[in-house]
């Protein structure tokens, strides 16, 4: 661009939306894999491989990356910010083992040490239901923002169910 009134060409709005796509990744700390996981669990019906590959093209500038992608890891941020904002004073015990555990609501908290310096995050609410364990994560502070995400899902998983349930049983009066 020359002059200020000049608009950026289509090649350098892909390189913006590139680096957008990829700064947002970095701030979640997640791999391509990881954004591939969230979009499975939120109802992204395609096969793991096939999400994986258009991640992969729009992070290597083969491809632009969609709007709808674009969209979704920004609002991981956004939604990253406020879980930290909520659950980012959370006092973590050290065990013995080298786990770190915490009570949230009724939720119990573990994220155990892994090989290689990674972590296992693992939610377990006071009745028993557990999510879905997500990847290990590469640092303490990584899996404790993934546990964060991972006690929000498991409570709106809850919330569901109760109203699931609720309709369920309104349904046989």
């Amino acid at each position: 661009m020359t002059e200020p009134d000049d608009f950026p060409s289509e090649e350098q709005n892909v390189a913006v939306l590139i680096e957008t796509l990829r700064e947002d990744l970095a701030d979640l700390n997640w791999t391509p894999a990881a954004l591939m996981d969230r979009m499975r669990s939120l109802g992204d019906y395609r096969k793991p491989q096939t999400i994986l590959r258009g991640i992969n093209r729009a992070l290597e500038g083969q491809t632009k990356p969609s709007g709808e992608l674009l969209c979704l890891v920004r609002q991981a941020v956004r939604f990253k910010r406020r879980l930290l904002r909520s659950y980012g004073n959370t006092l973590w015990t050290q065990l013995g083992d080298g786990s770190h555990t915490t009570q949230v609501e009724d939720f119990r908290i573990t994220l155990a040490p892994q090989t290689k310096g990674r972590w296992l995050v693992v939610v377990v609410h006071k009745d028993g239901y557990s999510p879905a364990y997500p990847r290990w994560q590469e640092t303490l502070e990584a899996a404790k923002h993934m546990a964060f995400m991972t006690l929000d899902n498991a409570q709106n998983w809850q919330q569901e169910y109760a109203e699931e349930q609720a309709r369920e049983a309104a349904a046989h009066l």
